[in-house]
Formats: structure tokens, C-alpha cells, sequence
């Protein structure tokens, strides 16, 4: 009996040992797709990560697909139509930001502190700000019913016109000409503070018309408060 369990092991280790060891499954590699600069135009094709306007550049876009945001630096231009963004659209100190034509940014879009400023036909999924711009900011036939629009302290003045806003739209603070004109808001439009002379007409909002420290004050008419059932026009706009 002995003798059995000897062979026995020794036919154990002897299998053991000619089983070669299995190696652990290799981690997944990281997915990671470097920043693509854009320093002349593209066309449509798929950006697989980050796409950045470097300083100082001019990017032209038509029809592109980021996969990632798509930030514009100092001193630099973008035009971009019928582009698509992953991410977010931002742009600080920029000469001009562009979006127009069918765009779609799933993210937010904000243009701040640059020369010009501009959002048209487009769709910003998460919300649109075009605030602090030395030229004008302009805001026109865009939709961002699930998130708000913000159009303030902008020196060369605003154009806000013809577009669908979900929580509120607010114009605030602009200088030298605001036209806020045919915007149908879920919720609540605001206008206040704006200096240089100021437009509010055709406007519809479910909620509130508010309109406070407008200087001079504002002109226009055909706005309507309460859609929903509910609100009304006050202050400066209560006339209007």
C-alpha cells in the first residue's frame, strides 16, 4: 500500500511539474487618445479625443466629430459648422469663437473674456454662456431646452434672438445694444442691467418677463408672459 501511495505522488508532482504555470489575463490597456491641434481647417472626419486651437491659430471646421471638448486658447479663431462635440466647446481669451450651422455640443459651451462671440443654429445640450467679450456676443436660432442660456457683461453688446430656452434665459450687464427678440423660454426670461440702448420684443416665456435697471430703458413689444398658465410681465418689460 505503501509503494502505491509513493507512485502515486510521484506521478502527482510529476504532472504538476510538466503543467506549465497559466499567466494572469494582462490588464486592459488604458483608452487614451492624445489632444489633436487644429491649426488650419478640417473637415469631416473623427477626432478621437480632445481637439485644441492652440494660441494664436486659426481652425477652420466643417463636419467635424470630436470625441472629446474642444477648447480654443488665447488670441486664436475658430470657425466651426455642423460640427459635433462629445464634450464641452470653450474658449477663453479667443479672437473669435464660431459655432453655427446644425452644430451639437453634448456638453456646455461657454466663450468668455475674448473679442467675439458667437453661437447660431445650434444646439447646446448642456447650456451656452457668451460672457465677458470685448466685441459682441450673438445667440441667435439656437435650442437648449434641457439647460439655461447666459448673455452678460459683454462691452461690444449682445444679439439674443429666435432661440429655444429650457430654465431660463438671462441677458444681463451687456453694454453699447442689446436685442433680445422672438426667444421662447420653458421657464423664465430676464433682462436686466443692460446699458446702450435695448430691444425686448416677440418674446414668449412660460413663467416670468423680468426686466430691472435696463438703461435707458428698454423698447419693443409682442412679449408674452405665463404660456404655461402661470407668470406674468413685470418691471421695465411690464409694458411691453
Amino acid at each position: 500500500m505503501k509503494r502505491i501511495m509513493a507512485v502515486l505522488g510521484t506521478l502527482t508532482l510529476t504532472v504538476l511539474a510538466a503543467t506549465p504555470a497559466v499567466a494572469a489575463e494582462p490588464a486592459e490597456p488604458e483608452l487614451f487618445a492624445p489632444d489633436t491641434n487644429c491649426t488650419g481647417s478640417i473637415g469631416a472626419t473623427t477626432i478621437p479625443g480632445k481637439l485644441v486651437v492652440p494660441d494664436g491659430a486659426t481652425c477652420t471646421l466643417t463636419g467635424t466629430h470630436i470625441l472629446g471638448s474642444l477648447e480654443v486658447k488665447i488670441n486664436s479663431t475658430l470657425r466651426a459648422t455642423r460640427i459635433r462635440v462629445e464634450g464641452d466647446a470653450l474658449a477663453t481669451q479667443a479672437r473669435l469663437a464660431s459655432i453655427t450651422s446644425g452644430s451639437y455640443v453634448v456638453g456646455h459651451v461657454q466663450f468668455s473674456k475674448g473679442i467675439t462671440a458667437t453661437f447660431t443654429g445650434s444646439t447646446p445640450f448642456g447650456g451656452v454662456e457668451l460672457v465677458e467679450n470685448s466685441g459682441r456676443a450673438t445667440l441667435t436660432g439656437s435650442t437648449f431646452t434641457e439647460s439655461p442660456g447666459f448673455v452678460a457683461k459683454n462691452r461690444g453688446g449682445a444679439v439674443v434672438d429666435n432661440n429655444r430656452a429650457g430654465d431660463a434665459l438671462l441677458v444681463q450687464e451687456n453694454s453699447n445694444g442689446t436685442w433680445v427678440r422672438g426667444n421662447t423660454i420653458v421657464d423664465n426670461l430676464n433682462v436686466s442691467k443692460n446699458l446702450g440702448g435695448t430691444v425686448i420684443s416677440n418674446n414668449r416665456a412660460g413663467d416670468n418677463i423680468d426686466c430691472t435697471d435696463n438703461s435707458p430703458a428698454p423698447t419693443g413689444s409682442g412679449n408674452v408672459a405665463g404660456t404655461d398658465g402661470g407668470g406674468s410681465k413685470t418691471g421695465q418689460c411690464a409694458g411691453l
